[in-house]
């Protein structure tokens, strides 16, 4: 047990300070409630660090098991797995098959062979192929209840050469199968192929007939009304305006349009002519001025012209003109000839010459004005406006008539010849279609008799040799498989059973925070073998350092500090209990030197006097009978620091032995006499006494062993313990590894030993 007689008690103490133990600042890690919020006690969540402690547990049986699977699987598949043979049968799809006319060819594409695909797997292929008795006969079909389907599924079509050619590949483990299945697929395909162009061929054939006849009819009705037309055109004396391309000539109605135009302008300059010599005149009028007016100077300056607003509006409309010019000239691909580009030169022509007309009337008009002397010279010139403008507006009105009889007889005089040109377009029309309708017949009849674009390049023949000499992925699965095997049962074995792996997991998957992790108890070595000494002993001094480091975390934790009397239990017996209470009372001592009482609670099975290597007295028991007075029974010779109360010999109920009030008794009269009281119970799910016990302490240390104890079963214990007003302060975990510990924790003593 590492246990030291009572001569080492005098030695310095040595607490290690390293790793998560607590230093001497008096810093505690949890609070005085160890409760966590640690949510359903479901099963706990697989991580890395929970697969890895499975791994850690169980690997030494993991991997010679999962080997032997391994090689068992293997050897099944090299002796179950038979090898499988891939027969191909390749296609060329030649685009260069035609006879004269190379547009009408399909070009091989992806679009091109997912057509074929699809042809080559619909249903009318397909069916016939799987009627056929010897396909019918293939293991992999005949048990399918859909043969087509399962047959669309085994065969691939893939795509080589940049789609020039098709490989239809299908396996199989007897070779001839394979081949016998590829080559009558691809033969049915084929035929089912011509068969499918022949009738489309056929069809094309006969709706070019159909159209080509419709064309020739209409062709030749169109020439008769041409004829008919033609002679009614001769025979007529009313053909008016006719060019020389047979067309009618608008020179004459443009002519008319121009003139109605100038009329308006000239309209427009006399009626504001009018409207400025009124206003003079009844401006005069108001003045009541019957003298002269003052004949001013004749003359006209050309600025005042051109600010003159009839002038503007002339000169503002030819710009308009020469703009409309320009964007035609410009933005369209319209020629020199068209009607519209003609009517909008004209326009130009007229707005300039009428620029220069207006110009020089407004002048005149200005000067003439500028000689009227008296209102009854303006009234007179009133007069002689109001009359041009009348005249003009009846020679408009004599326009207008005149253009209005011309449109009517041109409608009634040139409905033939528009007729006859509607005819002759018909007629070109329909010599156009009659000639696409004429090539493409011949075309059909020429490349019928093509070379196939799709054909047989090379026949699917029986495999020598398997696709895989060996099945390289089956035999990876299964070894794979093989192997995981045991560690998922060792995985599902660790769900199902809870084990605390380490102090992350039993904090992270309970209430309960860690206080000390203990490392395994050293066994003592046999021999004089200076190897195994110096190792035993290494190990040693790491196990009563990892003890220091909880007896440190006890005594200088601020919510501890105060605290006297330690409850030492389990959940179920075998968990260190025992282990962690002799050794506290030892490090407790040694650390502080204080004086400490070990009592033994465990009165079922005690084991205490073991440990220490003394004899049973009556102990505890003997105490709690009435029998003796508890300082007699304490054991005060093992070491002047440590006392030790065994558990006596029970006889009858514990429950009974702790009614009756005398181990408080006992407890709050040993405070007054020693530092430190650590009560050994026993596991608190089979023996609900250690309830009794942990009431009367001022904490209650849960212990938990490593790769043993269960999470739930903790749980139970801190609930029960919680319950009945015990003050839970955390766990032990106790059977860490010393390799482990040391490497985690450090080892402040390898340079020594």
């Amino acid at each position: 047990m590492g246990l030291e007689n009572g001569n080492s008690m005098n030695e310095d103490a040595k607490v290690s300070t390293k790793g998560k133990s607590v230093t001497g600042s008096g810093k505690s890690k949890v609070s005085t409630s160890v409760a966590r919020d640690s949510g359903s006690l479901n099963l706990p969540s697989i991580d890395a660090l929970f697969l890895m402690g499975v791994l850690r547990k169980h690997w030494k049986w993991f991997i010679p098991v999962g080997l032997l699977l391994s090689l068992l699987g293997g050897a099944g598949v090299l002796v179950y797995c038979k090898p499988v043979y891939e027969a191909k049968f390749r296609l060329e799809v030649d685009p260069s098959n035609f006879i004269v006319f190379n547009d009408s060819v399909v070009k091989s594409s992806p679009e091109f062979v997912e057509l074929q695909k699809a042809i080559m797997f619909s249903n009318s292929v397909l069916e016939k192929v799987v009627a056929d008795k010897s396909i019918a006969a293939v293991p992999i079909l005949a048990v399918s209840k859909d043969p087509v389907m399962t047959l669309r599924k085994v065969v691939k079509v893939l795509p080589t050469a940049g789609n020039r050619l098709m490989d239809v590949k299908y396996q199989d483990q007897d070779p001839k199968i394979a081949a016998n299945v590829v080559n009558t697929l691809v033969d049915e395909y084929l035929r089912s192929r011509r068969s499918i162009e022949q009738v489309r061929t056929s069809n094309q054939e006969r709706n070019v007939l159909t159209a080509l006849s419709k064309a020739e009819s209409e062709v030749e009705a169109a020439k008769q009304r041409v004829r008919d037309l033609s002679m009614q055109s001769v025979k007529s004396d009313t053909f008016l305006g006719e060019s020389e391309s047979g067309k009618i000539d608008t020179s004459y109605l443009d002519s008319i349009r121009m003139q109605r135009m100038e009329l308006a302008s000239q309209l427009s300059i006399l009626q504001l002519n009018l409207a400025e010599l009124k206003s003079a005149y009844e401006r005069d009028v108001s003045d009541q001025t019957t003298a002269s007016i003052p004949l001013k100077e004749a003359s006209v300056s050309e600025e005042s012209l051109e600010k003159d607003v009839v002038v503007l509006t002339a000169r503002q409309q030819y710009e308009n003109a020469k703009l409309l010019l320009k964007d035609l000239d410009v933005n369209t691909s319209i020629g020199l000839k068209n009607p519209i580009y003609i009517q909008a030169q004209r326009k130009v022509d007229f707005f300039q010459e009428e620029l220069k007309r207006i110009r020089e009337s407004r002048k005149k008009e200005l000067l003439d004005r500028s000689n009227l002397t008296s209102t009854d010279e303006r009234r007179d010139r009133i007069s002689q406006l109001t009359n041009e403008i009348s005249q003009l507006r009846t020679k408009r009105d004599v326009l207008e008539a005149q253009l209005k009889d011309y449109l009517v007889s041109l409608k009634q005089s040139s409905a033939t010849t528009v007729d006859l040109q509607f005819a002759e377009a018909d007629l070109t029309e329909w010599n156009a279609i009659r000639s696409t309708v004429h090539e493409r017949r011949v075309r059909l009849q020429t490349e019928r008799d093509a070379i196939d674009d799709v054909r047989e390049l090379e026949r699917a023949i029986v495999p020598k040799l398997p696709v895989e000499e060996l099945p390289f992925k089956q035999l990876a699965g299964v070894f794979s498989a093989s192997f995981l095997i045991p560690f998922l049962i060792g995985l599902i074995a660790e769900l199902r059973s809870r084990k605390v792996g380490d102090a992350n997991q039993l904090e992270t998957r309970s209430q309960l925070s860690v206080l000390g992790e203990i490392s395994t108890i050293p066994v003592a070595t046999i021999g004089n073998l200076s190897k195994k000494r110096r190792s035993h002993s290494r190990e040693l001094r790491l196990f009563e350092e990892s003890v220091d480091s909880l007896s440190t975390s006890l005594t200088l934790r601020d919510d501890l500090k105060r605290c006297k009397v330690f409850t030492i239990t389990s959940a179920l017996s075998g968990e260190g209990k025992t282990s962690v209470s002799c050794q506290l009372v030892v490090s407790l001592a040694r650390s502080t030197s204080s004086k400490v009482l070990l009592i033994d609670g465990d009165l079922r099975a005690p084991d205490v006097h073991h440990v220490f290597g003394r004899e049973m007295s009556a102990g505890l028991v003997g105490y709690l009978n009435g029998t003796s007075e508890w300082r007699d029974l304490v054991d005060r010779d093992w070491n002047e620091s440590i006392h030790i109360m065994t558990s006596g010999h029970l006889k009858g109920s514990p429950h009974r032995l702790m009614s009756n009030g005398r181990f408080e008794k006992l407890i709050q009269e040993a405070r007054n006499e020693y530092d430190y009281i650590v009560i050994d119970t026993p596991p608190v799910l089979p023996a609900s006494e250690a309830l009794l016990f942990a009431k009367c302490a001022d904490a209650v240390l849960i212990c938990a062993l490593r790769d043993k104890s269960r999470i739930e079963q903790l749980m139970q214990a801190y609930q029960r313990l919680e319950s009945s007003g015990s003050k839970v302060v955390g766990s032990v975990l106790s059977g860490v590894p010393v390799k482990e510990y040391a490497s985690y924790y450090g080892d402040y003593y390898a340079s020594k030993v």
